[in-house]
């Protein structure tokens, strides 16, 4: 049964229910924007609901204010005196209640999203990032390990990419943190204990790749050896599974320092080629958001002193 199908005493009853909830948000809501548009359908289009329930809010706040707010006409409605105060009063209302929202949005955030290239995170962010979270406690981090081109702002306020030396340079505010260079490591039982690093070296061994191999070819270059085109390779495409397939005895990669301190110090990596070559550098990329530029200048500044602490133990950083 609908509601035009009631007869007129539970008609009146519902309406009289409907009228102490009338001075609801909706009810105001549905009011303001009938009176906006003198038009119920088109308020119903804009708050996205039926011409019907605008109508019925509209109704039931005129019962409980005890007077009409409109004059139903033929083909469109009219504010009544008292509808006309009304909605005056509170459109100034929802307008300051915009600004208050638009001021909350615009209030400095202490969440930072961060992306950053695979390995790097694994093997240098990540083992130091207790102490940018133990320094600030306030920001939400939500780190992203991802080769993939992000939009600044809009999927993350920072992002720290590796470009190869050959990749075209960054425009805009890209900061250029540190160059990587890197050279042949091998684990330490497939290296004569008390061997000297030697370029010549490298060619008895299976070369171990996370590229299409073009490091590799540029330190055969650089070391005047030939031979790449002779050796047996094993290609990966994360440098992570690269690094574990070289401890693991499978062959010879090509590292930066960064990388594989740990692993030098401890002796389960050697040194096997003289030779260094040039990888890349890494980048920093910031989104120009105000909202989280507190936060983002926390982590930028906290990241320079960690480059700093290391930056005299190697040249690569």
């Amino acid at each position: 049964m609908t509601f035009r199908h009631v007869n007129r005493a539970a008609r009146s009853a519902i309406l009289g229910r409907m009228a102490k909830r009338a001075t609801s948000l909706l009810a105001l809501r549905a009011f303001e924007a009938a009176a906006r548009h003198a038009s119920f359908t088109d308020a119903a289009r804009e708050l996205h609901v039926s011409q019907a329930a605008v109508s019925r809010h509209v109704r039931g706040l005129e019962l409980a204010l005890g007077r009409p707010l409109f004059r139903r006409l033929h083909r469109e409605v009219q504010l009544t005196p008292p509808g006309q105060r009304l909605a005056g009063e509170l459109g100034l209302a929802f307008a300051q209640v915009a600004r208050a929202l638009a001021a909350v949005r615009a209030t400095p955030t202490r969440r930072l999203r961060i992306s950053v290239e695979p390995a790097f995170a694994a093997r240098w962010l990540v083992p130091r990032f207790g102490r940018f979270t133990a320094a600030h406690p306030d920001i939400e981090v939500q780190l992203e390990s991802s080769e993939q081109l992000r939009t600044l702002g809009r999927d993350t306020d920072l992002a720290i990419r590796f470009l190869d030396t050959a990749s075209r340079k960054p425009g805009g505010t890209a900061r250029r943190l540190f160059a990587l260079t890197g050279f042949p490591v091998i684990a330490s039982e497939q290296r004569p204990a008390g061997a000297r690093p030697n370029d010549q070296d490298v060619l008895g061994h299976r070369l171990l790749h996370d590229d299409d191999g073009t490091i590799w070819r540029r330190w055969f270059a650089a070391a005047g050896l030939t031979g790449f085109d002779k050796a047996k390779h094993l290609y990966f495409n994360d440098y992570s599974l690269t690094l574990t397939a070289t401890l693991r005895g499978q062959g010879v990669a090509l590292s930066a320092p960064i990388y594989v301190r740990s692993q030098l110090r401890s002796g389960r990596l050697k040194r096997i080629g003289r030779t260094p070559v040039p990888f890349g550098d890494y980048w920093l990329l910031q989104a120009g958001d105000p909202a989280s530029a507190a936060a983002r200048a926390d982590f930028v500044a906290w990241f320079s002193g960690e480059i700093r602490r290391i930056r005299g133990r190697d040249s690569s950083a």
